[in-house]
């Protein structure tokens, strides 16, 4: 079994219930992968930054209580942890709102950056890509996987409310998905980054990069896959959504949980069940509220895929 490293925002997500109170949940999209791993007994390590704050100290906890490796994540005594408030609608869909900006994360250094070894993996969202200095460290950890033989794998996972200068968006994005093995994309992030609105053209431009592994979201449908220039629906599992906000980091989760338990993560049989685990992780997680809390055990997962 190879280590997952993940870098990027650990958030604190501010959720309301139905008592017109805030749920306190952590969150992050890098921070629920790393702990969705953890949980499906992968071996996940996380660097970065949060705040040397009471939301930073809540992460940091929360990650080590979950078998994440810290030690590569700094609290900063100069920033404040990102903070999100979370409006969910009727359907469990949800809307953000950044309320720290710039958040510690976006001050992540070079020095932050582990030393990698063969096989290993690093995941990474554009959140990280947003802004200096965090763009140019997290681009160095990605050239320093690549160098070490490693795997990389890209959510875009896009949040132009984050960005500087928005108009940068496309063409950073697009460099980094140009150096990932595994890049995971919705049907409306696809659109935007190829500036088209059919699906077989815009992976027709995300196919020329090289990527191993392409994966387009597609809801309850399930995920379109593309290997070596061959194109596949895998069917999802319908189930009734209470909260959709950890959903794609779920499914990423579950998917290089399983990628990273053997050498041949290219295979074909390697790849289905890697699918299988992550359209599965994907449903459950929409099925209780709160991004990182709703992530599903290997026993869990188990028991849903059996059922």
């Amino acid at each position: 079994m190879s280590r997952v490293w993940v870098t990027g925002d650990a958030v604190v997500d501010l959720i309301s219930d139905s008592s017109n109170t805030l749920l306190k949940c952590p969150g992050g999209a890098p921070a629920n992968v790393a702990v969705a791993i953890s949980r499906l007994g992968g071996n996940a390590a996380f660097f970065g930054r949060v705040g040397n704050d009471p939301f930073g100290h809540f992460m940091a906890m929360t990650l080590s209580d979950e078998q994440v490796d810290t030690h590569y994540l700094v609290k900063d005594d100069n920033q404040r942890t990102s903070t999100v408030l979370v409006d969910l609608d009727e359907d469990g869909e949800r809307t953000f709102t950044f309320m720290v900006k710039p958040s510690a994360d976006q001050f992540t250094q070079v020095k932050d950056i582990p030393e990698f070894t063969a096989g290993e993996w690093l995941h990474v969202c554009s959140i990280a890509l947003a802004n200096e200095p965090s763009r140019s460290s997290t681009l160095t950890a990605l050239k320093k996987v690549k160098a070490a033989c490693g795997y990389i794998s890209f959510d875009p996972n896009l949040r132009d409310e984050v960005w500087n200068n928005p108009a940068e968006i496309k063409s950073v994005v697009l460099d980094a998905i140009q150096l990932a093995d595994v890049v995971k994309f919705s049907e409306e992030e696809l659109a935007f980054l190829t500036d088209t609105n059919c699906l077989a053209e815009g992976l027709d431009v995300i196919e020329s990069f090289g990527n191993k592994l392409v994966l387009v979201t597609q809801g309850a449908k399930g995920v379109l896959i593309a290997v070596d220039g061959v194109r596949e629906l895998v069917s999802g599992t319908v189930v009734k959504p209470v909260d959709t906000t950890g959903a794609g980091d779920a499914f990423v989760g579950g998917l290089l949980a399983k990628l990273s338990q053997t050498p041949e993560w290219q295979s074909t049989s390697a790849i289905q069940a890697a699918i299988l685990w992550a359209n599965a992780c994907g449903a459950l997680a929409t099925t209780q509220k709160g991004a990182m809390s709703a992530l599903p055990t290997e026993k869990e997962l188990s028991d849903f895929i059996n059922n």
